[in-house]
């Protein structure tokens, strides 16, 4: 009984706050003066289904280079020896965590204008033209640079729970380092990997500032500024709660899967 009352602040703020408004986005969604109707995902069908796909396979690409960078730097954060290179790693690679999305659009603006710092580099190693990065490859670029780091303190996090001992034992069998990341430290640690990607994908998915930043209103674009275009040009919320819906769909899965895990782990650790 007191234990009830105890989780009923939380409860009701994840009531209020979350499900509350969930719940009536997918009602609004729906209807239309008072009327159940398809209309507004009929909507989003004509003229958004590009840039459905496009927030889908560019949040997917980022997340997936975002983890292959994650998984090096824990590995050689948790395997490679002490030293100044590795203490300095260690201490900038987190730097990108603590930057706000904002702060990164406006960096990767400069970084990645066609008389930007890669464009100018690019151009003194031989490139005549510069090349256009205000569309999916700066997006990716964007999504990557930030959210390496985050995958990378959690993979890290996996990596250093697995035993010295398994390391070793596969060192004395004649593994390598490199067999020692994939056949060790990678199976051992996959929920704690397939964590890190669910999170960075939904976040890659749920931001606005860094596409409305590097694309605007060219197309295709990602959701979330279809959505904030629809709103203040249209006044139009059915539909732009209709991408809503749909971006929490392309996100459901990883969801599932991240809260499977949570609960999981919970009741492992009682």
């Amino acid at each position: 009984m007191y234990g009830s009352l105890l989780v009923l602040p939380a409860l009701l703020v994840i009531v209020l706050l979350y499900l509350y408004p969930f719940a009536l986005a997918v009602y609004v969604s729906f209807t239309s003066e008072g009327r159940l109707t398809l209309e507004h995902y009929r909507r989003v069908y004509e003229v958004y289904m590009e840039d459905v796909a496009f927030t889908f396979w560019t949040s997917l690409l980022s997340a997936l280079i975002a983890g292959a960078i994650g998984i090096a730097l824990a590995a050689y954060l948790r395997l490679g020896a002490d030293g100044i290179v590795k203490s300095l790693i260690n201490q900038l690679y987190r730097i990108p965590i603590f930057l706000p999305f904002v702060v990164v659009a406006q960096m990767m603006r400069g970084f990645l204008a066609p008389h930007g710092t890669l464009n100018m580099l690019l151009f003194n190693l031989g490139l005549s033209q510069p090349i256009e990065f205000f569309d999916w490859k700066g997006l990716v670029i964007g999504f990557v640079w930030k959210q390496a780091p985050f995958m990378t303190l959690i993979i890290l996090s996996g990596f250093l729970m697995v035993k010295d001992e398994y390391i070793e034992a596969a060192r004395v069998a004649g593994a390598g380092d490199l067999r020692v990341v994939t056949e060790v430290l990678i199976p051992m640690a996959r929920s704690t990997i397939a964590i890190a990607f669910a999170l960075a994908y939904a976040s890659n998915v749920a931001t606005f500032t860094l596409p409305y930043m590097l694309i605007g209103g060219a197309r295709p674009t990602a959701i979330t500024v279809d959505i904030a275009h629809r709103v203040t040009m249209f006044g139009d919320w059915a539909t732009a709660n209709a991408l809503g819906v749909i971006s929490f769909l392309l996100v459901s899965a990883f969801a599932a899967f991240y809260l499977r895990e949570m609960v999981r782990r919970g009741v492992y650790e009682r």
